[in-house]
């Protein structure tokens, strides 16, 4: 099996939420990209370790896992 088209697209992805998440934490404003609302970082969540990228509609929920 040829796993190439998964592990660019698996890449890709992690790269577009890796670039997002510095945006993100530099100030910026980014727009969901399905309901265009404004997304917001929370590092503050009740989970110890956690973080998250929301947009107010629920279409973009991103779960941050945050290490030492």
């Amino acid at each position: 099996m040829d796993f190439s088209g998964l592990n660019k697209k698996a890449s890709d992805s992690f790269h577009q939420q890796r670039n997002m998440l510095k945006k993100l934490t530099q100030g910026k404003t980014l727009k969901c990209e399905q309901c265009n609302g404004v997304l917001t970082l929370d590092l503050a969540t009740s989970e110890p370790g956690k973080g998250l990228i929301k947009c107010k509609q629920g279409c973009t929920d991103i779960i941050l896992e945050l290490g030492a």
